[in-house]
Parts: C-alpha cells; sequence; structure tokens
C-alpha cells in the first residue's frame, strides 16, 4: 500500500483542535488553530463573536 495523501494534506497536518466558549450563552465548541483570530459563529445561539478573546484554557 503506497503512503499517499489528499491534496493540502501538508499544509494541514500540524492544526491542532482550540475550544472556544460563546460569551453570549455559553456554549463550548471546537474550532481548528487556523481559524484563531477570525470571527465564529455559535452552533448554538448563532452568534458571532471572536475566538481569539474566547478561547478556553
Amino acid at each position: 500500500m503506497s503512503d499517499t495523501h489528499c491534496p493540502g494534506f501538508e499544509s494541514n497536518k500540524s492544526l491542532s483542535e482550540v475550544i472556544v466558549k460563546c460569551p453570549d450563552c455559553g456554549q463550548e465548541q471546537e474550532i481548528f488553530s487556523d481559524e484563531m483570530g477570525k470571527q465564529v459563529k455559535c452552533k448554538g445561539c448563532s452568534s458571532l463573536f471572536d475566538s481569539t478573546a474566547c478561547k478556553v484554557e
């Protein structure tokens, strides 16, 4: 079996999961590390928030 990967695999293999918490409803959700600093839409209440300010340590 060959060790081939999907196109784009190399650029994504260093990503990690980050937990952020919605400031409006408090729901936690996972995003990828490349999404930090971007607006995130809450899956619970649909509000938009800054992922950097809402990271769960």
